[in-house]
């Protein structure tokens, strides 16, 4: 049995104990769950489990805060008389060589304000990005690959 599924069982059954099915209990048995599940290590095997998880956490905070740095940015630029956008599009190098982590990369980026995924070259080596403020390729492309590619590799392949 897998630790999510076990993390999950606990948090269902933290709802039961309660007696409250509602989302805010549920997270907080999730939770609970986990730092028992941490404390108590079961069955005494070693798993990556926890490692991905803090890093899924991790990348998901990181992405709130670019989603709040980008939409006030493009939200300024918008709102005062003068531009200071500078569009280009830029060919990202890849580190991620799975479908499952190019397109989570591509996807993240798109969410993002600012920026758009174009393609990804046939080779997956390269993201293809239309970045709104590209002044410098190089600012670009290491904001990219140090921020949200690296969180990625951290969540799937621990």
């Amino acid at each position: 049995m897998s630790y999510f599924l076990l993390n999950l069982f606990l948090a269902f059954a933290w709802m039961l104990i309660n007696g409250s099915y509602s989302s805010g209990n549920f997270v907080i048995g999730f939770i609970v769950g986990f730092f028992a599940l941490r404390l108590s290590q079961p069955f005494g095997l070693k798993t990556s489990y926890f490692k991905r998880f803090t890093a899924a956490l991790s990348l998901f905070v990181y992405f709130i805060y670019e989603m709040i740095v980008s939409v006030a940015r493009v939200m300024w630029d918008v709102i005062t008389p003068t531009h200071l956008s500078d569009p280009d599009i830029v060919y990202v190098p890849l580190d991620a060589s799975s479908d499952v982590e190019i397109t989570l990369l591509a996807n993240m980026v798109s969410l993002t304000p600012g920026s758009l995924c174009l393609d990804v070259t046939e080779d997956k080596k390269h993201l293809v990005v239309h970045a709104m403020f590209a002044p410098e390729h190089e600012e670009v492309i290491q904001s990219i690959k140090q921020g949200m590619e690296r969180r990625i590799l951290e969540v799937t392949r621990g």
